[in-house]
């Protein structure tokens, strides 16, 4: 056993002959002070003797008694204080749980406040997608259109698309419709160009020239561009 060692037993020996009950770290303070004065072992008892009339164990003793007592109340207070606010907490909790007409199984207002927000973030997210499903869609339609007017004549194609551009059509039925209009509609621009002196039995490109391929255009609008050329054939035997 080391010197300070001796010396904290020989304190704790000195308390109990006293009826005084000092604190660990006081003891282990008194302990440094004498470790750094004895050197003998047999001088412990005398130089604590010493200290005990220098300093007053029993006053020493008191004051941590006092400082016990104080720790001992403020943690007593601050239990008291948070199982206060757990209490509170729970009754506010419960309070709010059963405002909705007593049922035990309403949500809380806080999760409340938490699902409302998810769902406004949920709702932009599918706003975001839907914006994009119809730009995607808008698109998708206009290249449709432009493959049927490809060989309308220019004017003709950029008002027709300029128009299109300010349409509403919801379903793709509206479309649909909408295209096989436009499809009739460049047929007769492209007969009235050949008529317009192109050639009856020829007809053109609007943009880039040269005979339309047969199959090139679909068969409304071929059926529509032989009619034409009946109609033209018998006003011109007449």
């Amino acid at each position: 056993m080391s010197l300070k060692a001796k010396i904290i037993s020989k304190l704790k020996e000195k308390a109990t002959a006293l009826g005084v009950n000092l604190s660990n770290v006081r003891i282990n303070g008194l302990a440094d002070k004498l470790d750094g004065i004895i050197t003998n072992e047999d001088d412990i008892d005398g130089e604590i003797d010493k200290l005990d009339q220098v300093l007053s164990f029993k006053e020493l003793a008191a004051l941590d008694d006092t400082k016990r007592n104080a720790d001992n109340n403020a943690a007593e207070a601050e239990t008291a204080k948070a199982e206060k606010a757990k209490k509170e907490a729970e009754e506010k909790a419960a309070a709010e749980g059963g405002s909705g007409g007593g049922s035990g199984d309403e949500m809380p207002a806080w999760f409340k406040a938490h699902v409302e927000s998810q769902n406004k973030v949920i709702e932009t997210l599918t706003t975001t997608v839907v914006n994009l499903q119809n730009g995607n869609t808008a698109q998708s339609r206009r290249q449709q259109l432009e493959a049927k007017l490809k060989d309308a004549p220019e004017r003709f194609k950029a008002q027709t698309l300029r128009n299109f551009d300010r349409l509403k059509l919801d379903s793709e039925d509206d479309f649909a419709n909408y295209l096989a209009e436009v499809e009739q509609d460049v047929a007769e621009e492209v007969q009235a160009a050949s008529d317009a002196g192109l050639g009856i039995d020829s007809p053109v490109r609007g943009a880039g020239g040269g005979k339309l391929k047969d199959d090139e255009v679909s068969p409304a609008m071929r059926e529509i561009v032989e009619q034409r050329k009946v109609e033209a054939a018998a006003k011109a035997g007449a």
